[in-house]
């Protein structure tokens, strides 16, 4: 065989290879990633099955978290009044932990709670039906269909003190209750969590969700379809208040015998006031519903009163300070100017109009008067003494009474 005929054959062998190639091509079907998407269902926060193609690696799987809906919250009707207020940081409040409330948040039990949940301070609204999150797979990365048949729902609850605000990252009280009463009419707990942003897993059917932080609360009723990946954000509406008092001319009151009550307003119909929180001491941050409300302070047990409103806003902390005029005044009975106190004396402070302030039984008894004149009466054994005497405020002072024949 002479080359030319060497290089025809040699010719014609490549040019069959070339055909037999493109045949074959032409027999695959092409893979189109829009298929491959349009197939897969919802996925679910479950199992994943993943499944292995000849010649190609199995296909990364993941969990597709929801992103955070925010839910608009009605805001209860308040009167406004000016305040300066400090912005509140998530989780903190102006700087300072929000835990340090924790000695005023409502007294109640889980089961307190379940009785009246409705009833909390903001009432639950209609029904909320979620829809679970869709997936959002890759083309590139094709993710198999999750078939759920547990009848399990996840769903994600953040919480925000207003509309633009951050969520809050700790100090939120989330109780989750059945829908229906239970044989005795109360609603049965279903989950107990504290923290910020919590995650849950539920049976599919509807909830009454409460989240509380101080005494600002929101109930919501939270319907979950069928199984899938849901979330739902709580907007509390809600600010803080940090109580203090001086005496006039900026001085220091004992911060021991000082606290604070904290009352809703009287409402438009005639409604008396409500007592929100009690014993507040001063200094103390306490987390509230955004609205106004009327502060009374007491210094001491006696007399000393001091009243005022407060305003309350969304996602802000204000600083408070009352002013007193008070003091504390100590009684002692003695034999002579300076003397040791006489002990078993019951004492008596009266206004010059004769009113009974305050009654004591000791040798020296403290109290914290409002300024003005009084009158204070001793009696030993059965002999009786008596003294007039004046309170200037901030002026801490002792009182005197002489035993001596009247």
């Amino acid at each position: 065989m002479n080359n030319r005929d060497l290089f025809s054959w040699t010719g014609k062998i490549a040019a069959l290879l070339q055909w037999f190639l493109v045949a074959t091509l032409l027999t695959v079907a092409p893979y189109s990633p829009a298929q491959a998407q349009s197939a897969a269902k919802p996925l679910n926060l479950g199992d994943i099955i993943q499944k292995s193609t000849a010649g190609n690696s199995a296909p990364r799987s993941y969990l597709k978290l929801p992103e955070t809906v925010p839910v608009p919250a009605a805001k209860p009707a308040m009167n406004q009044q000016e305040a300066a207020p400090g912005q509140i940081a998530p989780g903190t409040l102006n700087g300072q932990s929000t835990d340090q409330n924790t000695a005023q948040a409502p007294d109640q039990t889980p089961q307190q709670a379940e009785e009246t949940p409705e009833q909390q301070n903001q009432s639950a609204t209609d029904p909320t039906v979620l829809q679970p999150m869709p997936q959002q797979n890759s083309p590139a990365e094709p993710v198999a269909p999750v078939i759920d048949e547990t009848g399990v729902a996840t769903l994600q609850l953040t919480a925000l003190l207003s509309e633009q605000g951050e969520v809050l990252q700790r100090g939120v009280n989330w109780r989750i209750f059945a829908e229906k009463r239970n044989a005795n009419g109360t609603l049965q707990t279903v989950q107990t969590l504290d923290g910020g942003t919590v995650t849950v897993e539920l049976k599919t059917g509807s909830y009454i969700v409460y989240a509380g932080y101080g005494y600002a609360n929101l109930t919501k009723r939270i319907t979950l379809e069928r199984p899938g990946s849901y979330s739902d954000s709580f907007i509390l509406n809600a600010g803080a208040v940090r109580l203090n008092a001086v005496a006039s001319g900026d001085i220091p009151l004992d911060s021991s015998i000082l606290t604070f009550d904290i009352y809703t307003r009287n409402d438009s119909n005639g409604g008396g006031q409500q007592l929100v929180a009690k014993n507040v001491k001063p200094g103390h941050v306490v987390k509230m519903s955004e609205g106004t409300y009327h502060v009374v302070s007491s210094y001491g047990s006696s007399n000393a009163i001091v009243r005022g409103d407060v305003q309350i806003e969304s996602g802000k902390l204000i600083n408070v300070t009352m002013i007193h005029n008070a003091a504390k005044v100590t009684l002692r009975l003695v034999s002579e100017p300076g003397g040791e106190a006489l002990a078993n004396t019951i004492w008596t402070v009266l206004t010059p109009g004769g009113d009974v302030v305050k009654q004591a039984i000791g040798a020296f008894p403290t109290l914290a008067l409002s300024a003005g004149d009084y009158t204070a009466i001793a009696k030993q054994n059965d002999a009786i003494y008596n003294r007039d005497f004046s309170v200037d405020p901030g002026l801490d002072r002792d009182i005197e009474v002489l035993a001596e024949a009247q």
